[in-house]
């Protein structure tokens, strides 16, 4: 494995940032790390680098337990990139690709030439003169300078532009490729669902799902919505999610989850009485995430 956490726990005082978690990765796993504000994500990655050690519980990368002390040990092989990531502000952006550079025995001068041709960086300019989308850039090529085994990111798209998101994910395919370990956690749904090949979600401190990405959009079906004159109008048997409200004109609104055949669907639309509307929205990605967050909170009550 190339990480593995058992029981870790980490309390601020009175805060329990992170309870009782579980998980390993494996090598060439992409793993999308997902949750709301404060559910944990920052944390879990600040104790993964050996910035701070669990309050209890253990976390090994590459067979080595990590501790602040000894986290150094292992960080040859990590790269790192985070959204507020702190960057020495007086030293221009060749100086510091310079320096990252210096600090690694071997020859990264073809790598860093490839990175710059992705990310199209200023380097001339003073790290403090740079927009956060360009010392983004600088973050995430120092990140993978070293083409390390495992990659960990927190953010790592913040203050990029559409055609540099892109960009980025088209090297995290690349990288997954040719067997790299990814951890990333990002607000951008629609990115994780693209390149993770696993989603770990978080909340309030708790892993609440843990599930191959390619379950996020299956099975999530359709969210039906329709107007109807029909006072006594019931959904469908196989409904699922049903709210049922009454319109301002004494209409019936009914909307309601559908995961079952689509001609069934079409079966019971035709039936309905009085129909005014329907609308019926194929699930996205959000949507699917929303879900899956909001049914693990009904479970958690």
């Amino acid at each position: 494995m190339i990480i593995e956490l058992k029981n870790v726990n980490k309390n601020f005082k009175d805060t329990k940032a992170v309870i009782d978690m579980s998980f390993s990765v494996k090598k060439g796993e992409v793993v999308g790390f997902v949750g709301a504000n404060g559910a944990g994500k920052s944390t879990t990655i600040t104790m993964l680098l050996g910035m701070i050690k669990p309050t209890s519980g253990s976390i090994v990368l590459f067979d080595n337990t990590i501790k602040p002390a000894t986290a150094s040990s292992s960080h040859h092989m990590i790269g790192y990139a985070a959204g507020d990531m702190s960057l020495p502000q007086r030293l221009s952006g060749k100086q510091y690709l310079d320096f990252v550079s210096s600090q690694y025995k071997k020859d990264v001068s073809k790598r860093r030439k490839q990175l710059e041709e992705i990310f199209l960086p200023e380097l001339d300019k003073k790290i403090h003169e740079l927009s956060r989308g360009n010392k983004q850039k600088l973050a995430l090529i120092a990140a993978f300078l070293t083409s390390p085994n495992l990659v960990i990111l927190d953010e790592p798209t913040s203050g990029l532009d559409p055609i540099m998101q892109e960009k980025f994910l088209q090297l995290i395919k690349s990288e997954q490729n040719r067997g790299v370990t990814i951890f990333m956690s990002s607000h951008y749904l629609n990115e994780i669902a693209e390149v993770c090949t696993r989603i770990i979600l978080m909340r309030k401190g708790r892993i609440i799902r843990d599930s191959p990405a390619s379950k996020l959009l299956e099975n999530s079906g359709k969210k039906v919505r329709i107007v109807t004159g029909y006072a006594r109008q019931t959904a469908p048997k196989n409904a699922e999610a049903v709210a049922i409200k009454v319109g301002d004109d004494k209409s019936r609104i009914i909307e309601f989850n559908w995961k079952r055949d689509a001609i069934e669907l079409q079966v019971w639309l035709a039936s309905v009485k009085q129909l005014r509307d329907i609308e019926v929205t194929e699930y996205d990605v959000e949507m699917a995430f929303h879900e899956m967050y909001d049914d693990e909170k009904e479970i958690a009550k």
